[in-house]
This record gives structure tokens, C-alpha cells and sequence, in this order.
């Protein structure tokens, strides 16, 4: 077969060159272009019949119909169709597509009902708030209580099914999607954690985010359906395969999580993958948005939307959105955000490695596994209690509906006309009688700023993009409310009059920060995706394109941060001012004195090596002048090796070989004593007793010749057999 393919691939090039070569005469360049007469697959395909005939191979039989033993009865038509179709059915199983669907199916039909499940936790916890306003205290007690329970259920049954499930998952994605095998992050008990997890999570109103976490159910989800896919045949149990089902995965959580499809796929290209194949870009594509369009479609057949829109709809002005000289404010809400970013990915380290720096702390939350995560919870809900601290920062919104009022159309602000806005609905959690807006920003979003970075870093579940989504769309409202009180008849020159759109601002700010935050710029894209508006798209890529430039050169993101606090294995990208290390080679930083093991080396080598490293893996080489690589060997297997041949059965028989070999005669009864088992075959007898080996020679090859065997005694009943010699010594020998 390969000399056939081989004589198959002389015939193509040499038809080829003679074809090309018939174009020289006419001027042009056969090596650049070249002139094909026949398709290849049909050039092939002669070929190898040409081959076959020249061979004298005949074609084989036609096997039976298969479809005979269904061809009998009076349904035989019927059953042969229901086979044929279960056979059309099975084939198309293996389809890109079909895989694609079904995993945009699940993970929407996931994501719906994890939604209404935390809608509902959240509910409750109004309910219980609301029925309890006769008691300060009992509505304290509610409010606390609540979010502690469903937090430390979160942790305790993660750390109990799965501790995998902790934390967002795009770190350990980077890391797979990089080529290391991280298997136990892709399992059932991982997905079914992570989910139940993060519904908890959620639901207790604690300021962490679902897109990370997403992220990586997702790819969990795309790594089940390719083991159960597998079992209609084994398309799917090639790795390059699975490798890129989960980039379409990557794609899919951000896209049934914010129904972005067009911003999931450029965000997963982004965070997940350094250098990414474009045949997959289609598979990003067709999955995100089937995904998301399920998700949208639940939503209105369970009549929380009338039709399918933006998640959050906004509705600015189209005609003039903004005017040109606020492109300045916008810059600076990129600039700042990109400080703001980096302030918070330093926030949220300096946690983590002061929790495990402190031994003290440490040891004790060790035993304690459930205590910081209530600890945190309780203290993040004292102050964000309503009627307490809560009530200068509203404290009684959920993040959706943060988001939309910060998104809201109108001014809050006093506009300098006799009417004042009036405040509506969830927008009444922003007056307050004795502050005004601006304070009410201003404390909302330090507050949730040092919040959110701390409750990142519990053992739970949990993503933080939509807190940072929330706390930049705060930003940029500040910055918004502040240019409408300053001019409150807009600064358009001309004599329409368009008054600042706050709004605006907040859709720019929660752009520029979580870009900043995660350095990306596809959030930009998430953005209009995510409010259905497009209008702003110039001040949002220039805010997120600054907020990327100084967060890069300050800090990494915060995915690479979180993978070098848990030391996956995965070399980030260099950031700014640190191009020198470009040059570091391979030699700098390698450690040169390591212990080896090579080809000839022998039992005694290996005690040595064993004995003076306490490395995991020893490398294997050719020999000691050569230095050539061959492989890894692991330390236990290396120790299994030497127990097994130097053992004292193994010694006893290395010595009776040595007597053997100095005794030119057979010995005599006395000494040995043959035992008679009736083996007929030389070569299976020999094969029960292990070969002799010396503790001072090389380990024998494969290859190596077997040792001689002993001569044939014929028994009293005149059978003939081969057995191993079995002396009785009072001494061994030892290394």
C-alpha cells in the first residue's frame, strides 16, 4: 500500500512537470504557476487502478446485501427503510454541525434556567426583605443571612464534588487550549459543580459575574457531548478534534450568556487562544449564535420579553449621538479605566497571596474551609443593608438592574429647566434626601470596587466581568452626569440643541473597564451587542483602546494574573518594558547539573542516581559523550525496576548462572535437583524462568540473546523436560 501511494505521488509529479514544462516555450513560468489538466482526486484515482491492473490484483467480491435478512415478511420494505434511515442518522452524527447544534441547545437550555433559577433566589430574598419591614432587626437578620447560606452551600458542595469548579475557568482554558492536558477540569462532576455552584453563587447577590464560569461550562459541556458522540464512532476521539470543539466552546458561553455571538467568538479568540486556526472561525460563529438565539427565544416564549431585543436595551438618540468635542471626556474615561483596571487586577492578587502568605491565617482557614466565604459574605451584606450604608450606594439593586439604570436614557442630574427629573421605579434607589447623585456614585463605586475584588477570591464559582461591567458603567455615568451639569444645554454650536446623554457615558465606561480588566478589546463589540446600540461605536473603541494601552503596561490581565497565582503551566505574553527578555535564551535559566540515565548504564548507576537527586522524572540519553535526549523516565518506575531485579529470587539466579558458566560439567544431584513438569517446547519452558542477570552487567535490550539453556535430562517415565535449576545456598550476594 505505501508503494503503491508512493509510485502514485512519482506518476502526479512527473505528469505535472511535463505539463508545466509545456508552457515554457510559451513565456511563462512553470514553477509559479504551472498548468493542470486533471483533477487530482480523478488523477488518483486512475492511478490507482492503473497500479492494481499492473499488479494482477482482481477486485474483490461483492459482499451480500446486508439488508437480506430484512428483505423477509410482509414489512420488509418498512424495516429496511427504519434501517436505512438509522444508518443515515448515525453517519450524520459524526457532522460538525450536528455537534455544534446540540451544544448550542444545551448550554442555552443551561443558561435559561440557570438565569430563572437565580431570578428566583433573588426574588426570595426581596420577598423575605419586603414581608419583614415592621422589624429593623428581623429585616438585618433576612438580609445577612440569606446570601451566607447559599455562599457557603456554593463552597462547601464544590469543595466536596469538585474543587475544580472553583473560581471563573478561562485560566485553565488558556492553559488547555495551550496544549497541556488538564482532565479533571472537563469532567461530569466539574460541570455538575460548576453549575449548581454558581446558581448559588449568584443568587445570593454577592457582586461576582457568570461569563467566566460560562466560559468553562461550555467547554465541559463540549467535552461530554464529544465522549458521548464517540460512542456512535471514534470521529470524535481524535484530540486536534476536541481541541477545536472547545474553542467553538469558548465562543458558545459568552454567546448564550449575554446573547453575543459576535462578541463571544472575538472575546474567546482573545482570552483563550495565542495563535488560532480560522477553519474553527466558522464553528464560533454557528454555534454562539444558535446559542444565542435559543437563549432569546426562551425568554419570550416565558413571556419576559415581548420579542427578541438586547439584553439591555437601550434607546439613545441616532441623529447626533454625541457631539465631537466629547470625545476628550471619553478619552479620559478610557485613560482612567485603564488605571482602574490595573488597580483592581493588583487588588485582587494581593489578596490572594496575602491569605496564603500569612501561615497563621493560612492554617486556619485550612481548617475552616467554610469560614472566610461567610465571613466575606456577611461583611459585604452589613454594608450594602439598605437601610444601614446600603442606602448611599443602592444597595437593594441586583447588577441586572444596576445595569439598567445606569443605562437609563434620561439626566439625573438637574438640567437647568424648571422641572426636575423625577426619579421612577428602581430609579429611586439613586435619591437619596441628604446626598446627591454624584456622592451616591461616587460611594457606589468605591465600595463595589474593593467588594468585588475581594469576593473574586472566595472558593466559589464565580467570574468578575459583570462586576466590573457594573462598577466602569457607574464610572462612566459619574462622568456623564458631571458634563450634563456642566453644560446643561449641550455644547453644540449650532442652533439645534442636543443636551449630554449620561447614558452614553456609562455604555463607554463598562466597555473601557472590563477591556482594561480582561485586555481585550472585543468587549467593545459585546457592548453594542449587549444594549443594541451601535451609535457610540467611535468613543467606545477609542476608550477601549487607551484603557488597554495603560492597563498592559501596568499590569497583567487578570486571567494571567490568576494563572500565575495558581502556577498553571502557561507562559504569558510580555508585557511593555519588558522586551529585554526577549533575548533570554534557553541556556540562562536552565540547570545544568541534573542527574541522567543512559542506554548502557547499569544497576548500580541506577542506585546511584536514585540516590543522589529527589527529581520526579530522570531524563534519558544515548550515552554520557553524546548527550542526545531520548526521553523521561518516571522516578517510581526506575524504583520498581531495581526492586524487581535485584531481588534475592532474582540474585539466586544470577549465581547459579555464574556456576554454571564456571563449571564446565553437570553438576551433580546433590547439589541441584531437576524437577520434571513435562513441558514439550524448549522455548516454553525457557520462557517460565526468567533470564539470569548480574547486578554488574548492563541492562540487557530486548533484543538481547537468551542465556544458554540447560541440557535435556530424560526421566524414569521417559518424558522429556526442561526446567529451571534450583540450588540451595546459605549466602547471598549483595551490591
Amino acid at each position: 500500500m505505501r508503494g503503491t501511494a508512493r509510485a502514485t505521488s512519482c506518476q502526479f509529479q512527473a505528469t505535472c512537470h511535463s505539463q508545466a514544462g509545456g508552457t515554457r516555450g510559451k513565456g511563462g513560468d512553470p514553477y509559479m504557476y504551472g498548468r493542470y489538466t486533471q483533477d487530482l482526486g480523478t488523477f488518483a484515482k486512475d492511478e490507482a487502478a492503473r497500479l492494481r491492473l499492473q499488479e494482477g490484483d482482481t477486485p474483490r467480491p461483492r459482499r451480500p446485501s446486508e439488508l437480506l435478512e430484512y428483505t423477509q415478511g410482509r414489512c420488509a420494505p418498512c424495516r429496511v427503510c427504519a434501517l436505512q434511515c438509522q444508518r443515515f442518522l448515525i453517519s450524520k452524527v459524526g457532522e460538525d454541525w450536528v455537534f455544534l447544534i446540540l451544544l448550542g441547545l444545551v448550554m442555552a437550555l443551561v443558561s435559561w434556567a440557570m438565569d430563572f433559577a437565580i431570578a428566583t433566589c433573588l426574588q426570595a430574598q426581596k420577598w423575605m426583605y419586603g414581608g419583614l419591614d415592621t422589624n429593623v432587626l428581623l429585616q438585618y437578620m433576612a438580609w445577612v443571612t440569606y446570601p451566607t447560606v447559599l455562599i457557603t452551600f456554593s463552597a462547601g458542595f464544590t469543595q466536596i464534588l469538585a474543587p475544580q469548579a472553583v473560581g471563573s475557568g478561562i485560566p485553565e482554558m488558556k492553559t488547555i487550549l495551550r496544549g497541556v492536558v488538564l482532565k479533571e477540569y472537563l469532567t461530569l462532576k466539574t460541570f455538575v459543580a460548576k453549575v449548581i455552584g454558581l446558581t448559588c453563587a449568584l443568587g445570593s447577590g454577592m457582586p461576582l459575574g457568570k461569563e467566566g464560569p460560562f466560559v468553562h461550562i461550555a467547554s465541559m459541556c463540549a467535552a461530554l457531548l464529544s465522549r458521548f458522540l464517540s460512542l456512535f464512532g471514534g470521529f470524535y476521539e481524535n484530540e486536534a478534534r476536541n481541541i477545536e470543539m472547545l474553542a467553538a466552546a469558548c465562543a458558545v458561553g459568552v454567546g448564550c450568556c449575554f446573547a453575543a455571538p459576535i462578541g463571544g467568538v472575538l472575546f474567546s479568540i482573545e482570552v483563550t487562544s495565542t495563535f488560532f486556526a480560522v477553519r474553527n472561525y466558522w464553528r464560533g460563529f454557528f454555534a454562539a449564535t444558535f446559542s444565542a438565539f435559543i437563549f432569546r427565544v426562551l425568554a419570550v416564549w416565558n413571556k419576559d420579553e415581548e420579542t427578541i431585543t438586547a439584553l439591555f436595551k437601550t434607546r439613545f438618540r441616532l441623529d447626533f449621538p454625541f457631539d465631537l468635542q466629547e470625545l476628550p471626556a471619553f478619552a479620559v474615561i478610557g485613560i482612567a479605566s485603564g488605571f482602574g483596571g490595573a488597580l483592581f487586577v493588583y487588588l485582587n492578587r494581593k489578596i490572594v497571596q496575602f491569605m496564603r502568605r500569612q501561615k497563621t491565617i493560612n492554617r486556619f482557614l485550612m481548617k475552616k474551609r467554610l469560614l472566610f466565604p461567610a465571613l466575606v459574605t456577611l461583611i459585604i451584606s452589613t454594608l450594602t443593608f439598605p437601610p444601614g450604608f446600603g442606602q448611599f450606594m443602592a444597595g437593594q439593586l441586583t447588577q441586572k438592574d444596576t445595569l439598567v439604570t445606569l443605562f437609563d436614557n434620561q439626566t439625573w442630574a438637574k438640567q437647568g429647566i424648571s422641572d426636575e427629573f423625577e426619579y421612577l421605579g428602581i430609579l429611586e434607589a439613586w435619591r437619596h434626601p441628604r446626598s446627591n447623585v454624584f456622592v451616591t456614585l461616587v460611594v457606589f463605586i468605591l465600595m463595589k470596587f474593593w467588594m468585588s475584588a475581594l469576593a473574586t477570591t472566595i472558593p466559589v464559582p464565580c467570574g468578575a466581568f459583570m462586576p466590573v461591567f457594573v462598577i466602569g458603567a457607574a464610572f462612566g455615568r459619574l462622568v456623564g452626569e458631571s458634563m450634563a451639569a456642566w453644560f446643561p444645554d449641550g455644547i453644540h454650536t449650532d442652533s439645534n440643541i442636543y443636551r449630554i446623554v449620561p447614558g452614553g457615558y456609562a455604555v463607554v465606561g463598562a466597555a473601557a473597564l472590563s477591556g482594561a480588566v480582561t485586555h481585550t478589546v472585543s468587549t467593545a463589540v459585546i457592548v453594542f451587542e449587549l444594549t443594541g446600540q451601535i451609535s457610540h461605536i467611535l468613543p467606545v473603541m477609542i476608550a477601549v483602546i487607551l484603557a488597554n494601552a495603560v492597563a498592559q503596561s501596568l499590569q497583567p490581565s487578570l486571567y494571567d494574573s490568576i494563572i500565575r497565582i495558581k502556577k498553571l503551566p502557561y507562559l504569558p505574553e510580555l508585557g511593555w518594558g519588558h522586551h529585554e527578555k526577549y533575548s533570554v535564551r534557553v541556556e540562562d535559566i536552565m540547570v545544568r547539573d541534573i542527574r541522567y540515565v543512559t542506554l548502557n548504564c547499569k544497576y548500580r548507576d541506577l542506585q546511584q542516581v536514585l540516590h543522589s537527586t529527589k527529581m520526579k522524572n530522570l531524563p534519558l540519553v544515548e550515552s554520557a559523550e553524546s548527550m542526545i535526549l531520548l526521553g523521561s523516565i518516571e522516578r517510581t518506575q526506575v524504583g520498581a525496576l531495581l526492586s524487581s531485579q535485584l531481588s534475592p529470587q532474582r540474585r539466586l539466579l544470577a549465581l547459579r548462572q555464574k556456576v554454571l558458566s564456571e563449571d564446565g560439567h553437570r553438576l551433580s544431584d546433590s547439589s541441584i535437583r531437576f524437577q520434571v513438569r513435562g513441558a514439550a517446547v524448549l522455548g516454553d519452558a525457557w520462557s517460565e524462568c526468567p533470564p539470569p542477570l548480574s547486578p554488574y552487567h548492563p541492562i540487557p535490550h530486548r533484543s538481547a540473546q537468551r542465556p544458554p539453556r540447560a541440557p535435556l535430562e530424560r526421566t524414569g517415565e521417559g518424558e522429556k523436560s526442561h526446567s529451571c535449576p534450583q540450588t540451595k545456598f546459605n549466602k547471598f550476594i549483595y551490591i
